[in-house]
Parts: structure tokens; sequence; C-alpha cells
């Protein structure tokens, strides 16, 4: 059985790794993505 704390935490790693491959495939440089206002 898993432990569900540990569970808890591999799942929020699970996310920080997505949040760095959204970063990594949309980076701060990226115009899309600095492009928040509109004139």
């Amino acid at each position: 059985m898993m432990d569900p704390k540990k569970t808890q935490t591999d799942k929020k790693h699970d996310e920080d790794q997505l949040d760095e491959a959204l970063e990594e495939s949309f980076p701060a440089s990226d115009p899309v993505a600095v492009d928040t206002d509109e004139d």
C-alpha cells in the first residue's frame, strides 16, 4: 500500500514537473506568454 502522505507529496512533485514542462514549452521570452496587456 502507498503511504497517503507520500502520495500527496508525489502528486505535488508531479505538478511541479508539469509546471516546469509548461515553462519550457512556453518560455518567459515567448511574446505570446509575455503579451498580457492588450492595447
